[in-house]
């Protein structure tokens, strides 16, 4: 694993809203709001590929830089697998597969790649995955893939026809290797792709896009057009101030509402498409 960079700020609390915001304006694709015990102050990072790139978010907004080594991706605390229900248990740490499972299992290793399923955004889809039904009959998208626990998730759970992307070509190699560490042989073709130039060469079953709602509102059409008939679009990565906002770009692709999910502040929209489209 490569060294990366961080651009951190500390910001008052209550602002995580307003800052997430920002960076969704710039496209910052990994970053991470940490509040910390016997500070009121929350501590916000944007991790990035170069020194530039780190020293331009300063120059815009204060703030520091730093390098982050690989080896400080590497927890040295032991992290706690992720459960979903009785369903499914993700586990960061290789020694903690040992015990017999008692339920099904992925290892997705903490890295650079967002989404081992602790985060909100990506849990919300992970409910909802495992309770999704005819897998064997269900082709999925999984735009923005990050570490590929969503699209290993469909794998786990029978899925034979799988396509994840993501812009980032660190998360697309990190989702590759994920899926070396789980299954025998490759399954899910890997791609990396821009959302927002997407063209629907064939319609998924599911597709799924756990992104910042500034880029799912700007990519509705691309990734509505990529949705089968009958299908259904999984949106998250939205918070509950922009909800109507993503509400109101994906009905103008006609599109039907059939559910929204809360946790915390944010909110997943499960979405359908007519037979006849």
């Amino acid at each position: 694993m490569r060294n990366t960079w961080a651009w951190r700020r500390w910001i008052a609390p209550g602002q995580q809203e307003m800052w997430i915001g920002r960076l969704q304006g710039a496209s910052c694709a990994s970053w991470a709001c940490t509040g910390m015990t016997g500070r009121a102050r929350v501590l916000i990072e944007v991790y990035v590929e170069s020194r530039a790139a780190a020293v331009a978010l300063s120059r815009q907004w204060g703030g520091r830089v730093r390098v982050v080594k690989a080896r400080e991706w590497i927890k040295s605390n032991p992290a706690p697998p992720t459960r979903i229900g009785s369903s499914l248990e993700i586990i960061h740490e290789k020694a903690r597969s040992r015990k017999k499972a008692i339920s099904p299992q992925l290892h997705i290793p903490h890295g650079v790649a967002f989404g081992s399923g602790e985060h909100a955004t990506t849990y919300m889809l992970l409910r909802a995955l495992v309770c999704h039904a005819q897998w064997d009959r269900t082709s999925v998208l999984d735009l923005g893939t990050g570490s590929g626990v969503l699209a290993l998730t469909a794998r786990l759970l029978g899925a034979r026809t799988i396509v994840a992307t993501d812009f980032d070509p660190d998360a697309v190699r990190t989702a590759r290797q994920n899926e070396a560490l789980n299954f025998p042989k490759p399954l899910i073709r890997w791609r990396r792709a821009d959302v927002r130039q997407l063209r629907a060469s064939a319609r998924y079953d599911l597709v799924l896009a756990n992104l910042f709602s500034g880029i799912l509102g700007e990519a509705a059409p691309q990734i509505a057009g990529c949705v089968a008939p009958g299908g259904q679009l999984w949106l998250s990565g939205i918070l509950d101030s922009q909800k109507q906002e993503v509400i109101a770009a994906y009905r103008g692709q006609g599109l039907r509402l059939i559910r929204a999910v809360h946790r915390g502040k944010w909110i997943m929209l499960q979405w359908t498409k007519a037979r006849s489209q």
